[in-house]
């Protein structure tokens, strides 16, 4: 296949689309991927820091207008509390119980605002490198002069339908960002190794699905060369016995032509053009089996009847070739299928004249009829030369003759056996043979009763 250009070309081709067609099915479901996992890391963090923020919500409201209570809820929560300028607690501060166990490896803060926004309670990382953002939004993400992000929700605080002011909560991003940050990492060096075996594997592909279209292109090829020398040999045999009838006929002294040569030219010329005929019957036949145009004539076949009858018919070349010829059925009852009957008598005749043909004189041609629960087996066993190994699997292709000199001399095309395969499979049978170089052949038929 790779000799042949167009096909080198077009499994080429087939190589690229399936390989763009994958890479862009790859790209965007790792685009799938990476917006999936991202949403799910985002709302997996905005689940928990709701949960924090509504935990100490419920704390921090009922002390909001005790300052005492207040006070006492910041030692706890370690809040830098400024009620007045000169009452403030240490600036160093960790956060502890309960922020401290949700928010560890992470960084938290905390913001309590009074009802104008302004800060006045904090814990957690340090606020001079993060903006003060409006307290109206409920969710933001914040970036700090470093380039950190956190991931901020902010709480009104009310007591009697009152506002008190404004609860921000937020936590750092860098384990979501550093994740994140790996998973692209990820897609991006795996998407062209990816590309990499996809397009070995789509050139393996292509030439896999191509083979039996190969197979084919070959097939008609070498169908056309073996038709073309087919057709060639009777045409020329036609051709040279016109040519020379007319150059007998054309020479001025020559006198005229005998009955008996006329005839003899006449002969040559009806038995090429039966020839011709045959051999064109033949090649419709096969091709109204391959485009099923016999499906609609079938109906019940008696097999028992059709092999009696071929029997009787072929005695006479069997005699003329000393071969002995006989059937054997192994049962009373008469075995019937569903099929065409002309063409079935066709497939068991081609084997049979094989057969005889294959045998020398005062060998033996065997046909026998065995039933096997849902099958009717045909067999034709033969005591001939026998076929070769190397040739058994190519025997039923058309034009194939294993000894093109006999099968000149007895007028066989090399259809016969290619013939009965078609019709074998267009009555969902099947056909095989067992043979060994001078121990003859048996071809065996089944057929579904």
């Amino acid at each position: 296949m790779e000799r042949n250009s167009l096909f080198h070309q077009t499994r080429l081709q087939l190589a690229a689309w399936y390989t763009l067609v994958m890479s862009g099915i790859l790209g965007l479901s790792g685009l799938g991927v990476y917006s999936v996992v991202a949403h799910a890391y985002h709302e997996t963090i905005d689940q928990g820091l709701e949960s924090v923020a509504n935990a100490l919500r419920q704390s921090i409201e009922p002390a909001w207008q005790q300052p005492g209570h207040l006070q006492q809820l910041a030692k706890e929560l370690s809040l830098e509390i400024c009620i007045t300028q000169t009452n403030c607690l240490p600036k160093t501060v960790v956060i502890k119980q309960p922020i401290a166990e949700a928010a560890s490896p992470v960084n938290y803060y905390i913001r309590l605002l009074d009802r104008s926004g302004k800060l006045f309670a904090s814990a957690g990382i340090p606020f001079d490198k993060l903006p003060m953002p409006s307290p109206s939004k409920h969710w933001q993400t914040l970036r700090d002069s470093h380039g950190t992000r956190y991931r901020q929700i902010t709480l009104s605080l009310h007591s009697q339908n009152q506002l008190l002011g404004y609860m921000q909560i937020a936590r750092s991003l860098t384990d979501l960002d550093q994740h994140l940050a790996f998973l692209r990492l990820t897609l991006w060096l795996g998407l062209p190794i990816s590309m990499i075996f996809v397009g070995l594997s789509s050139w393996w592909l292509a030439g896999r699905a191509m083979q039996p279209i190969y197979r084919s292109y070959q097939q008609m090829q070498q169908f056309t060369a073996d038709a073309a020398h087919e057709f060639r040999t009777p045409l020329a045999a036609m051709h040279s016995t016109i040519e020379a009838a007319i150059k007998l006929h054309g020479q001025p002294s020559s006198k005229p032509l005998s009955e008996t040569t006329d005839h003899r030219i006449l002969d040559v010329l009806k038995r090429q053009n039966h020839r011709l005929s045959q051999l064109v019957g033949d090649l419709l036949l096969l091709t109204r089996i391959d485009q099923k145009q016999l499906t609609g004539e079938y109906h019940r076949c008696c097999l028992n009847d059709l092999i009696s009858d071929l029997i009787e018919e072929l005695a006479f070349l069997a005699l003329e070739t000393q071969v002995n010829l006989s059937k054997q059925v192994l049962f009373a009852k008469k075995l019937y299928v569903m099929g065409n009957e002309e063409q079935l008598y066709r497939l068991i005749s081609n084997l049979i004249v094989n057969a005889i043909q294959a045998t020398p004189s005062g060998g033996n041609v065997t046909v026998s009829l065995e039933d096997s629960e849902r099958y009717a087996i045909i067999k034709v066993q033969d005591t001939g030369i026998g076929i070769a190994l190397e040739h058994q699997k190519q025997i039923f292709d058309r034009f194939y003759r294993v000894d093109r000199g006999r099968s000149r001399t007895s007028g066989g095309s090399g259809l016969g056996l290619a013939i009965a395969k078609a019709i074998v499979q267009a009555h969902k049978g099947s056909i095989s043979v067992q043979s060994l170089p001078g121990l003859g052949s048996t071809f065996t038929v089944r057929l579904p009763l």
